[in-house]
């Protein structure tokens, strides 16, 4: 619900006459209120009338998606869709999807502006030159320099924008962090539908005119104005043309009505922009429109375990694939065109773009924000295990052409009843843009013999048993556990190498590993020749344990049977701060819909029941807790049960306490969150304030407060990506998580949702947006009864400031992305395999990935994080020469070429978003 004042007369609201661009669209959420293929049925019906009947410009909502939908049905109209776009009679694009812009990374979102290119390149077509975002649910400080990055000049937004920190303006300049800046065309209240429908009518016309003029005089500098003229789902209007010439009439010589291509009202929009002198000035993130339109800023607990496995995925692609993949450029001897059919180095970068795609595919704000339906939502599901499985075949085909493992070649018999474990075959992969060694979880492979598959396996040997130890010898180990399980080598010319294994998961200790890079074990070079300055001790006591690695101390207060409380008595000291009660489990009714959330009555804090020391060290101490509610019940409903386990882990070393939560809940309409309580307040200290990891670098995040007028409540929550900051003056906490997005920050509180539950898609009895925001639907999948899992972390240090920036930069690598490992158990011996290496404390990697215009290169881009210029480096892992060529975020070159034999140092701006194009300036071995 939106208030406004009355319009005024249309003709005292501009004197010169309007150049109103009307453009026909329909707002097409690919799926919503019904499943993809479904509305996949009207899409081919809508699409079949624009070819068949053209009548002037039409945009299929900014995505290139649409297109492949449309040919997934009807392949035999690829050559009318092709002249349709290169007419301009349809548009598409930027995007390939229109995703929430606030829950993906940054990266996310390039790839998601790179696939609609690649779409719109596959057709000959290019995009409208917009950042067209007509309904995401807010907007990301870095969006402007994104769209600057692919050469977008002008953004189209609704929800987000018209808050109180606003100006009062719908024409504006949206400034990033780093300076960049895209020219902003703000919707009306009533969005991208204001022009829909429009009347053949003369006197409905006129009416309408009424009410448009205003709307459109606001957002027309030097008189060019856009009319979007559509709605969700909506097929192009019919009589369109007579409805354009009523709306003409009715106009008169105020304006003059032309049905329009998108791209033909941003070329003028932009140049009428030019004339316009102290254009209003927007910073930082849009999630503020309480008081113009509804923002719909509630959704980032809903469905959290999706939102979860997205962030996992997406971090998998982009710290444990795409590294690989890039090394295959540097590293990769195998002959592109081989004959034994094995996934060669030239079919990596389509099986990459179609992994993403895939994962793209989730991202609409529908979808990935969780506001639809349930069989969307498993749609989801299935979409997400896909792409984790592709994940780990693209992995492991690029790791094979690094190391120049044969997968063929390798298909000698295993010999039986003989261990196959060799230390100097476990691959580490360092997934940091810095050296790295210390703690590895690593899984090491022992093969207890062959598993005979087909006829005659009904008489295979017996197998051996397996070791119920590991013989580490010299090396700094922890065994964490053993367990017997199926492993498969495969290869292109035979059937698959069937054996059971003992698989031994255990901690080692390891000296530095090249950046990016991996590296087969080498015993005899490594065998203790590092180890941690204070490994971690367990002292324990009568009445409590305590486990100290040199830089926290985690205290655990035993309590009797008797005398149990309702929280456990746990204390954390780092340095001089300690926290005396430190981790609590909270659950609160809350009666909101899949938009909204509303919390009701009291908080209910979760009895720890009990708790064990499970590790003691010398790498990682653990200490088990379970939690539960009052109720016992364990049917579904409002008072169903929740069981939790949460483990505390300390790591050698490491400055931040660590907590895996695995649980299980039977309640509904409800949300249970986890609480670290810190030291930290700011009410009545100078300089507090909340900063938070987003797309490329870290915001500052201010309280958002509705206006008196609003009929939306602002959510307590913020986006989280991977971390939430809270400092003062003195000193700050921060709280890092792996992929859940709802964080809430009180003064001593930092608090993650853990699960959401609600049954309906939509409801207009929440009194926090009185209302329906989409369709009713019941959606008794949006509870979330069942299994749930995350892993947290907290991390206490000083106050805000650049060195601290890069100290939780490396924390959250170690948390995130710790050093891994596991047997190859027909690897070639020893060897290590470096990717490039980001040098200088204030930048950040954001990804290391395949150039899409230069076969032979690699293309890295970091983030300043902080808000100075600063200088750096990007050293490659051996000499070239190599030729850098700095490149916007799609690989346009913005400075010539230079050559450096083994790094490049450079100086990016504040907040500036650093894009590099590596190759070598000779010939590469041939592949």
């Amino acid at each position: 619900m939106t208030v406004r004042a009355e319009p005024p007369e249309p003709e005292t609201v501009n004197n010169t006459p309007l150049r109103v661009f009307v453009v026909p669209h329909t707002h097409w959420d690919r799926e919503w209120y019904h499943v993809a293929p479904r509305f996949r049925q009207r899409l081919v019906a809508l699409i079949d009338t624009l070819l068949e009947h053209p009548m002037g410009p039409f945009l299929l909502d900014g995505q290139a998606i649409t297109l492949r939908d449309y040919l997934a049905v009807r392949p035999e109209r690829e050559g009318a869709l092709r002249r349709a776009l290169a007419s301009g009679a349809l548009e598409a694009g930027p995007w390939f999807v229109l995703a929430d812009n606030l829950i993906p990374s940054g990266e996310a979102i390039v790839r998601n502006l790179e696939a609609g290119a690649r779409v719109l390149r596959y057709f000959g077509a290019a995009a409208p030159p917009v950042a067209y975002c007509p309904d995401s649910f807010g907007h990301p400080a870095a969006m402007p320099a994104i769209a600057a990055g692919f050469g977008l000049p002008v953004a189209i937004v609704w929800r987000g924008l018209g808050g109180t920190p606003h100006p009062p303006a719908r024409v504006l300049r949206w400034q990033a962090p780093d300076g960049s800046a895209v020219a902003i065309c703000h919707l009306p209240p009533d969005g991208y539908e204001f022009g829909s429908a429009l009347p053949t009518d003369g006197q409905a016309a006129r009416a309408r005119w009424h009410q448009l003029a205003p709307l459109l005089s606001e957002a027309a500098p030097a008189g060019v104005a856009l009319l979007l003229n559509g709605a969700d789902h909506h097929a192009r209007q019919r009589a369109l043309p007579q409805a354009l010439a009523a709306l003409q009439v009715a106009a008169g010589s105020t304006a003059t009505i032309t049905h329009s291509a998108l791209s033909a009202w941003a070329s003028a929009f932009v140049n009428a922009l030019l004339t316009q002198a102290d254009v209003p000035v927007v910073h930082g993130e849009l999630r503020d429109s309480y008081g113009y339109t509804w923002t719909l800023g509630g959704t980032l607990a809903t469905r959290a375990l999706q939102k979860r496995r997205n962030a996992l995925l997406e971090r998998g692609l982009l710290r444990d694939v795409e590294p690989w993949i890039a090394l295959t450029r540097l590293y990769a001897t195998e002959v592109r065109d081989s004959d034994d059919a094995r996934i060669g180095v030239s079919h990596l970068p389509a099986l990459l773009h179609r992994a993403w795609e895939d994962l793209l595919a989730t991202h609409p704000h529908d979808t990935l924000c969780g506001c639809s339906t349930d069989g969307v939502a498993r749609s989801m599901d299935l979409q997400q295990e896909l792409v984790a499985e592709q994940g780990k075949g693209l992995r492991a085909a690029a790791l094979e052409h690094v190391i120049g493992y044969n997968a063929v070649a390798a298909r000698a018999p295993s010999p039986r009843g003989a261990p196959q474990f060799d230390w100097r075959r476990l691959l580490l992969r360092n997934r940091a843009a810095r050296a790295r060694g210390g703690v590895a979880t690593v899984h090491l492979i022992d093969t207890l013999g062959d598993v005979a598959v087909g006829p005659g396996s009904g008489h295979a040997a017996p197998l051996r048993a397996p070791s119920s130890t590991l013989e580490t010898g010299a090396v700094l180990a922890q065994p964490l556990s053993t367990k017997t399980r199926f492993d498969r080598r495969e290869s292109p010319q035979h059937y698959p190498d069937n054996d059971l294994v003992a698989e031994h998961r255990c901690l080692l200790w390891v000296p530095p590993v090249p950046a990016l890079g991996v590296q087969l074990w080498s015993h005899e070079q490594w065998r203790q020749q590092s180890a941690p300055a204070a490994a971690v001790t367990v002292r324990q006591q009568a009445q409590s344990t305590v486990i100290d690695n040199g830089r926290l101390q985690l205290t655990w207060q035993h309590a009797s049977d008797a005398a149990r409380e309702s929280a456990p008595s746990l204390k954390l000291r780092v340095d001089d701060r300690e926290l005396s009660s430190l981790l609590s489990l909270e659950v609160q009714r809350d009666e909101g819909d899949t938009y909204t959330p509303a919390p009701r009555g009291a908080v209910e804090q979760l009895r720890c029941t009990h708790a064990r020391l499970m590790s003691r060290g010398p790498l990682r101490a653990v200490i088990r807790l379970w939690w539960r509610t009052a109720s016992r019940a364990r049917r579904a409903g409002d008072d169903g049960t929740i069981v939790v386990r949460t483990d505390l882990v300390v790591d050698a070393m490491s400055p931040a306490i660590v907590c895996h939560v695995h649980g299980q809940s039977h309640r509904t309409n409800h949300r249970l969150q986890l609480v670290w309580h810190t030291d930290v307040q700011h009410r009545h200290i100078p300089h507090g304030n909340v900063w938070a990891d987003a797309a490329f670098g870290p915001v500052r995040r201010d309280v958002i407060t509705a206006p008196a007028h609003s009929a939306e409540a602002v959510p307590h929550g913020m986006p989280m990506h991977r971390w939430v900051m809270h400092t003062n003056a003195m000193f700050g906490a921060t709280m890092i998580a792996d992929g859940l997005a709802d964080a809430h920050v009180h003064d001593h509180r930092l608090a993650l949702t853990l699960v959401r539950g609600t049954g309906e898609l939509s409801r207009n009895t929440v009194n926090e947006r009185p209302g329906h925001a989409g369709w009713p639907v019941p959606t008794p999948g949006a509870q979330c009864l069942g299994a749930f899992s995350a892993r947290t972390a907290l991390y206490l240090h000083g106050p805000m400031s650049d060195d601290l920036l890069s100290r939780v930069r490396d924390v959250c690598d170690d948390v995130l992305l710790p050093l891994v490992g596991e047997s190859w158990r027909d690897a070639a011996q020893g060897g290590a395999w470096g990717g490039p290496e980001v040098v200088g404390e204030a930048f950040e990697l954001s990804a290391v990935t395949l150039s899409a215009h230069d076969e032979e290169a690699i293309v890295v881009r970091l983030v300043n994080l902080t808000a100075r210029a600063a200088w750096g480096a990007l050293r490659m892992p051996f000499s070239g020469p190599w030729e850098f060529t700095s490149c916007r975020l799609d690989e346009t070159p913005i400075a010539p070429p230079v050559t450096h034999e083994d790094a490049l140092t450079f100086e990016a701006p504040p907040r500036a978003i650093v894009a590099l194009r590596v190759r070598r300036t000779e010939p590469s071995a041939v592949r």
